[in-house]
């Protein structure tokens, strides 16, 4: 019994992962590619791999989303001061206003000026490494998550097969007790038909054990998605990793020179 035990995971993969796992007698379904111990194992090293590539990039995304919250404030702070020295220099184009005073207003503004252009090459090419970030986290994201599922499929279609090797292996222990017993015409034969049982339901059980305990535990699953507000969907945690949303502000006008009085 151990022997046959034995052949039925070997054939099946189950513990060297050979070949194919069939139960041809209860399969009624199209035949589909066989999950053995071997593949099972390519398929988990696939995974992890997609895993720490969705945490590195995780962790870039989140480190681009402060760094990009940070040049966005720096923009619209930049733009609102430019926007104010301007219309102050509007306002002081004027007779009322001594030419002293409104080149002091004039060259406030065009500090300010600076600074808004300088904040704007800055917005626009942190912009860019966090659209870049952005995309490469979900395609990381996707990749693990489609990764992930596969992977705990084969493991549940590998369990399935090593229980269902376990169960036949019983059936078989017990059948071949039954005819044992009904042969059985001594005290002798029918005590070595029990004991044979129950060593085929040790073997089979430790087999059993031994093909799950190879398999492994269930894979981690991946954290959750970083949310974004402009990416709504079902994988997204309650942090305050929110996309910036930016209405670009047009570029302050130079105003016109000083009427001269």
């Amino acid at each position: 019994m151990k022997k046959i035990f034995i052949a039925t995971l070997l054939s099946a993969g189950l513990i060297m992962g050979s070949t194919s796992v069939a139960f041809a007698a209860e399969t009624t379904s199209a035949p589909t590619a066989p999950v053995t111990l071997a593949t099972y194992k390519v398929q988990l090293a696939a995974y992890n791999t997609a895993l720490v590539a969705y945490d590195s990039a995780t962790v870039t995304i989140k480190a681009q989303v402060v760094a990009f919250g940070i040049a966005a404030k720096t923009y619209r702070t930049a733009y609102e001061t430019a926007r104010l020295n301007y219309k102050a220099v509007l306002k002081a184009n004027g007779p009322a206003t001594t030419p002293a005073e409104y080149a002091v207003l004039l060259a406030a503004y065009n500090t300010a000026l600076t600074a808004y252009n300088n904040a704007t090459v800055t917005f626009k090419a942190q912009l860019a490494v966090f659209t870049t970030a952005k995309q490469n986290f979900k395609l990381a994201y996707d990749a693990v998550v489609l990764s992930y599922k596969t992977t705990v499929n084969m493991r549940e279609d590998l369990r399935k097969a090593i229980n269902k090797a376990f169960e036949v292996a019983i059936h078989n222990a017990n059948a071949t007790f039954a005819t044992a017993i009904a042969a059985a015409t001594t005290t002798e034969q029918k005590l070595a038909a029990t004991t044979a049982r129950q060593n085929a339901v040790s073997v089979a059980t430790a087999a059993r054990k031994a093909a799950l305990d190879a398999v492994g535990d269930k894979p981690v699953k991946p954290a959750k998605k970083v949310k974004f507000n402009a990416d709504q969907d079902d994988h997204h945690d309650d942090d305050e990793d929110d996309d910036v949303k930016i209405d670009k502000p047009a570029k302050p006008v130079k105003p016109a020179k000083r009427t001269k009085n």
